[in-house]
């Protein structure tokens, strides 16, 4: 299927479900934002979106407020996780001394 062909078909959904925002970049948008959920990095995305700027490729991304507090939530924990490993291990040195 062609490009002109498939914006055809896309525009002849749109209209029949009522969703005239729905377009052919719609996808495009929701193809770059499955690949942040699927953890890939910015710099991977933007990659294969085939943008230079990274403030491009933002713009195609788009998650919700509470994916991105399930991620933060991971990241804290994962730090904390961290923090508290280094100190046992700092103490622990301490108490050998």
């Amino acid at each position: 299927m062609g490009p002109s062909s498939w914006s055809k078909t896309v525009e002849r959904i749109a209209r029949r479900a009522g969703a005239a925002r729905l377009s052919t970049h719609t996808f495009r948008h929701l193809r770059l934002t499955d690949l942040a959920r699927a953890d890939w990095t910015i710099d991977q995305i933007a990659q294969y979106a085939g943008h230079r700027d990274l403030a491009t490729t933002m713009r195609y991304i788009h998650l919700s407020g509470r994916e991105l507090a399930a991620r933060l939530h991971r990241a804290s924990t994962s730090v904390q996780q961290d923090r508290e490993h280094l100190l046992a291990a700092l103490a622990a040195l301490a108490a050998v001394r």
